[in-house]
This record gives C-alpha cells, sequence and structure tokens, in this order.
C-alpha cells in the first residue's frame, strides 16, 4: 500500500470519429477510417488529494478486428461500449497504483469482451479499449502526485515490482529502464502500397514519395506490403530503396506485411528473392514486422532480418514466449496501454529482444503520447513512426497549434518537450 495509490471516483468517455484523407492500405484491406476513444478520469489518493487525467486510444477496426460477422460499424460500436463499461468498472476498484489497477481491470475483459448477441471481442481489439483507460489512469495518478509519471515508477509509488510477469524481472520496476528523454526523435515514413513513388506514378490524393524525401529530408522508411507475391513485394521494396537512397544514402527500412503472408516459406522466399534481385535494399532493412496471422506460431529458425510481433503481441502473459517461439522481440504501441508499454520495455530490455515504438494513426493527444514512449522507453530502433500527417493531417489541427514543433517535420525529425509537466504526456 502506498500513499500515492489512487481510486477513481469519476469516468467518462467520448469519441471522435476521423475519416482519413487517403486510404492507408494494408495487407488485410484498407484503412479508410477510425474512432479515437478519449477516456477522462477523476482521482484521488489516500491523503485525498484530487486530479483528472485523460488517455486515448485509436481503435482501428481494420487492424484489430479485421475479419468478422459483423460491419466495420457494428464492430466500432461494441469496441466504444467496451470502453465505456471498462472505465464504469473503474470505480468498483480498491486504491491500487495505476499498475495494479490495470492488471484488476485486464481480470474483467473475458467477461466484459463478450457482448450478448455479438461475436467475442479479439484480444488485441480489446487491449486497445483498454488501453484508453489504462492510459487515463497513469495520468490521473501521476498528476495527483505532482510529477511526470516517468519519474514515479519506483518502488516508492508502486507496490509490486516486475516479477508477477516473469521471475527475470523479480526486484526490478519499470522506472529502471527508461532513460533520459530525447527530445529530437528522427521520423519514420510509411509507403503504403497505394502510395506513388514518383510524380510519374498516378495516384490521385497522394504526395509521391519523392515530394516527402525532398521536403522532410526523410532516412527511415516502413514499407507496407500486401504478402500474395513475395516477388513482387520484394520488387516493391527494391523500387522504395531505389528512391529514396539518393537524398538518404543511410536509409533505413523496415517491413510489414500486416500478417499477410501464410507461411514461414513465404517469409524465406522475400529474403531470398531480395537477397538475389534488391542485394541493397536487403542491406538496409532493420527489421520486419508480423509477417504472419497473429494466431500463427513462429517456429525458432534463423532469418536474416529481426522479425518482430505486432498483432499477435496482446497479453502480458505472452511475453516469455516470444523469444522461446524464435521471435527477436516486439513492437509497442501507445494504443495499447502504458502499462503494456512499460512491462514489455522492462522484459524486451533484461531478455536482449528487439523493441520498437510503432504508430496507429495516432491523431493529437495519441501522438503525444506516442512520441513521449518513443522518447524515453530508448527503443531498439530510435524513429517514431508518423503517418497521421500523411493520411490524417486534419486530425492534429488542435496539435499544430500547441504543439508545432511535435507536428512539424524539420530535418526528417520531430521534437518533443522535456519531462517538465505532469502525467503521461
Amino acid at each position: 500500500m502506498r500513499s500515492s495509490d489512487i481510486t477513481i471516483l469519476e469516468s467518462e468517455v467520448d469519441f471522435e470519429a476521423v475519416e482519413l484523407s487517403t486510404p492507408l492500405i494494408l495487407g488485410s484491406g484498407a484503412v479508410k477510417r477510425f474512432t479515437v476513444a478519449r477516456v477522462r478520469v477523476v482521482a484521488a489518493d489516500r491523503q485525498g488529494r484530487t486530479a483528472t487525467g485523460t488517455g486515448t486510444s485509436v481503435l482501428s477496426v481494420p487492424w484489430s478486428w479485421p475479419r468478422s460477422t459483423l460491419s466495420f460499424d457494428e464492430r466500432d460500436i461494441v469496441l466504444r461500449d467496451l470502453c465505456v463499461r471498462l472505465a464504469g468498472t473503474l470505480s468498483w476498484l480498491e486504491a491500487a497504483d495505476p499498475i495494479r489497477l490495470c492488471g484488476e481491470l485486464s481480470a474483467t475483459l473475458p467477461e466484459l469482451a463478450r457482448p450478448v448477441g455479438a461475436e467475442p471481442v479479439p484480444q488485441l481489439a480489446a487491449l486497445l479499449c483498454l488501453g484508453a483507460v489504462d492510459n487515463a489512469v497513469h495520468d490521473a495518478w501521476s498528476r495527483v502526485a505532482g510529477g511526470s509519471a516517468y519519474h514515479l515508477y519506483t518502488a516508492d509509488y508502486l507496490n509490486d515490482d516486475l516479477g508477477a510477469v516473469d521471475s527475470s524481472l523479480a526486484g526490478r520496476y519499470p522506472g529502471e529502464f527508461l532513460t533520459a528523454p530525447r527530445e529530437r526523435l528522427p521520423v519514420q515514413h510509411v509507403v503504403s502500397p497505394g502510395d506513388p513513388l514518383t510524380p510519374a506514378d498516378r495516384a490521385d490524393g497522394y504526395r509521391p514519395l519523392v515530394d516527402w524525401c525532398r521536403t522532410e529530408r526523410l532516412r527511415h522508411f516502413k514499407i507496407k506490403v500486401l504478402g500474395r507475391d513475395p516477388h513482387e513485394d520484394a520488387d516493391r521494396i527494391g523500387a522504395v530503396y531505389d528512391t529514396v537512397r539518393a537524398g538518404a544514402p543511410d536509409a533505413t527500412l523496415a517491413v510489414d506485411p500486416n500478417e499477410s503472408y501464410s507461411s514461414l516459406e513465404a517469409l524465406d522466399e522475400l529474403a531470398d528473392a531480395l537477397r538475389k534481385r534488391h542485394p541493397d535494399a536487403a542491406s538496409a532493412i532493420a527489421y520486419v514486422e508480423q509477417p504472419i496471422p497473429r494466431s500463427m506460431a513462429l517456429v525458432p529458425r534463423p532469418f536474416p532480418f529481426p522479425v518482430l510481433m505486432d498483432e499477435g503481441s496482446s497479453d502480458l502473459g505472452s511475453l516469455p514466449e516470444l523469444a522461446r517461439t524464435g521471435w527477436s522481440g516486439l513492437v509497442v504501441k501507445a494504443g495499447k496501454g502504458q502499462t503494456y508499454a512499460l512491462v514489455a520495455n522492462a522484459y524486451a530490455k533484461v531478455h536482449g529482444l528487439f523493441l520498437t515504438v510503432q504508430d496507429l494513426t495516432t491523431v493529437d493527444l495519441a501522438l503525444r503520447h506516442s512520441a513521449r514512449l518513443a522518447s524515453v522507453l530508448h527503443p531498439s530502433a530510435p524513429h517514431l513512426e508518423y503517418n497521421s500527417r500523411q493520411y490524417a493531417p486534419h486530425a492534429n489541427a488542435r496539435l499544430s497549434v500547441t504543439h508545432p514543433e511535435l507536428t512539424g517535420v524539420r530535418d526528417g525529425a520531430v521534437r518533443v518537450g522535456p519531462l517538465d509537466t505532469d502525467g503521461i504526456y
């Protein structure tokens, strides 16, 4: 029991529908719109001091719940309802720190994620709903305490160490694995299958890659591939690399099939095609994200690049299985929640796993949160994926006024302020 433990006195949830100005093409389909969940909670510590915290998450149906008998709108409504019910559950919980509260809230997910009359909510989609609530609780907790959350993840403020996740973390606390915040974050630019590389590539509404590179001086790129033909994917990766290498000879690439490879043999075929047809591009690949479906096990085997779990990573209890089953590391997203990010980061650091902070077309406050995590976790890949400026720039209108240094890319990077304010942002 800590004096900084909080109880939640009030909660409210609202939602914002975001229409993309141009679709983001994934292997599982096109993202044309999504919902941002915003949770606000009022918390009180054991001395009766109160503060309000805010948390957000992008409820991306095509990414988190791509296959269903329900329509897009029906799935979106189910996720909104789950956010509301999770936030309402907070008032039933005894005073605790945010990590313990998140654990107790997580225990309610199996029941809450089975709405009457609809199919169960996939674990990943449910985690995004939990993430918005979890983020709000962390924000409120640190605001009650009167400091940045990243200074408080110690034995003085947390009831439990990380040994409950894995015995290798016994006696360790999340704050041990954070670094002094980087104020300059290189931007990772997404290149989806629908994005033109040059003005000669006809694609209405899409800005050519060469234009982005010229104006923003980018060095880091994530290439979305469709996973239908490894040879076509290899040629697309090669074409992207050839487009950017003139302005960025030290460019790094990441490849994201978004679960679209049906077998590990197809991934081997991609690697072989790259090595033979585009060796320079192959050498520039820093990692590959979730090439196979989240339900498919990765078999330990040598790969020419790190292979990271993303969509398949939706349960902190499964972290010890990562390295054993052949994954090189995992992806952290702000929408999965502050608790998930902190624990995953600690586990990755102790076990030498590759960890990267990635986007979910985060906008506004969610983008601020993603940038802050990238600044303090010191991930294996240093960049901030920031694709809302490409696909939903209008959704950052408020942020462009209050934090222009974060929304405007200069010399391939954005800037994040110091840890001089309360909360998680």
